[in-house]
């Protein structure tokens, strides 16, 4: 068991100014534990499929698991650790969510650190913007929904208001619903990865 951790920035790409997280993870969780809580930090729903891209290599998630549809994949994301991919000198990856409306997301390990026993992780460290509505139709889908919003002589600007269910804070990170989503996953999903404090 590893006693390590991973400080990862994720940033979807191609937003101006950029949608980005900063989430401590322990080292040793796979790719498939790590999806979840790429969707708590940004505030995606988890709604549709995965797959990440390391170089070449595609590691697909469930429902994707070894087609390689984004690249020469032999290996699925329950099989794949930060670990894995930190020995391999591996600082940048990234993680396709939603293949329709295609979000994708650059991962940046920034650091190996020790675990710290008395923090439960994963653990949210900062970030800038909200995520994007699911199914709002990427990010040409999104941009045309915040100018929609903003202008209410927009033709679409009633419309998209009543299919988003009410306004919509471009600026507002929601940090509390990303620290309550995130604390439901830990003792869940990584309670056998997470460090634990030695008796004496």
């Amino acid at each position: 068991m590893s006693d390590a951790a991973i400080r990862l920035k994720i940033t979807l790409q191609d937003t101006e100014p950029a949608i980005w997280r900063r989430i401590e993870v322990p080292a040793s969780i796979t790719l498939k534990q790590l999806h979840p809580i790429i969707q708590a930090a940004m505030g995606w729903e988890n709604a549709h499929l995965f797959t990440y891209s390391v170089g070449r290599q595609s590691i697909d998630g469930p429902g994707l698991s070894g087609t390689g549809l984004y690249g020469q994949s032999n290996i699925t994301a329950g099989r794949a650790t930060l670990d894995d991919l930190t020995a391999r000198g591996i600082k940048r990856f990234s993680y396709l969510y939603d293949m329709g409306d295609s979000w994708e997301h650059d991962l940046h390990i920034e650091k190996a650190l020790t675990a710290a026993p008395a923090v439960l992780y994963p653990r949210f460290i900062d970030g800038a913007g909200r995520c994007p509505p699911e199914d709002v139709g990427g990010i040409p889908g999104f941009y045309n929904f915040l100018d929609a919003l903003k202008n209410k002589r927009h033709p679409d600007h009633h419309h998209l208001i009543e299919w988003h269910g009410g306004p919509f804070d471009a600026n507002s990170l929601g940090e509390d619903q990303i620290l309550k989503r995130l604390a439901m996953i830990a003792p869940r999903s990584l309670r056998k990865v997470l460090p634990t404090k030695r008796k004496n």
